[in-house]
């Protein structure tokens, strides 16, 4: 039978232990700045190449119509004849994202330790991936094609190039980073939670990240495609999608420990002694008779 005390030093053991496993925050950050400066540096080199990045942008469509799968244009423009629908799509698209995938990275880093380590690689690993993409092949998303008819639904809500503390990448549209990310949001919370209606906003979140990052222009039907598979090769890559198949309790350690309830079977052995007798009694007993 363990006490209230005892509980409290198992649970603060457990934490002192989960903490161990932490990177330090310090650290964490220094690798974000980094990854901050090289996407501005390669966003940079695809700005100087803006003509190659629109014949890109055509390339992709003329494919796209080959393989019978092009249905940008016709979305994009039901869609700006939308209300609340378009800028719910908008809003969605520019906060979101982000959003999301950086609360799920500090909920990982604060519930999981164990699973920590290889959703924040294989958020790096797809981060590093697009951004070579993207400077070996940028392209323009379809609301920026010349004379193409795609209406910009992003410019109209008010956003431009510029908003939030980075500018957004206008010629990296292949592969789409949206897509990817939201892959890794949906498996990197299978491994935090075994609650249905959890999971089931996290297989959501790629499905209408895809919808909306197509209907307003931003992102063709192969960019959703490409993201999602590079979503899934990185959580693949780096273990993170087996950790999301696993029992989320074993990764997530339990705020306090269960108590062993005793077995109604269990026989429980009591030595017995005799009781005390008085010193000449020994002797005075007769001997059994013998047979």
């Amino acid at each position: 039978m363990t006490t209230r005390e005892d509980d409290s030093q198992v649970v603060r053991a457990r934490r002192w232990a989960s903490s161990r496993t932490r990177p330090l925050v310090v650290g964490e950050l220094v690798v974000i700045v980094a990854l901050l400066v090289v996407y501005d540096r390669v966003r940079a080199l695809a700005e100087v190449h803006a003509s190659v990045a629109v014949a890109h942008g055509w390339a992709i469509l003329d494919l796209e119509r080959t393989l019978h799968v092009e249905v940008e244009g016709g979305l994009n423009t039901w869609l700006s004849g939308q209300g609340f629908l378009r800028l719910l799509a908008v809003d969605y698209y520019q906060y979101v994202h982000v959003t999301v995938a950086l609360g799920v990275l500090v909920a990982c880093y604060w519930r999981s330790p164990a699973a920590y380590r290889p959703a924040r690689n294989a958020l790096l690993l797809t981060n590093m991936v697009g951004l070579a993409v993207f400077a070996l092949y940028p392209a323009a998303p379809p609301r920026l094609l010349p004379g193409g008819g795609f209406v910009d639904l992003v410019a109209q809500a008010g956003f431009g190039t510029n908003h939030g503390p980075v500018p957004a990448d206008q010629y990296g549209a292949l592969p789409s980073l949206h897509l990817a990310w939201a892959t890794w949001v949906a498996v990197t919370g299978f491994a935090l939670t075994r609650r249905r209606v959890l999971r089931v906003l996290l297989v959501a979140h790629p499905v209408v990240t895809g919808v909306v990052v197509v209907v307003t222009g931003n992102h063709y039907v192969l960019d959703v495609a490409s993201g999602t598979l590079l979503g899934l090769a990185a959580v693949w890559a780096t273990g993170l999608l087996a950790l999301g198949a696993a029992r989320p309790d074993v990764l997530v350690p339990a705020r306090r420990p269960a108590r062993l309830a005793p077995s109604p079977a269990a026989v429980v052995l009591e030595p017995r002694f005799p009781e005390p007798r008085p010193l000449g009694a020994w002797a005075l007993e007769p001997e059994s008779p013998e047979p």
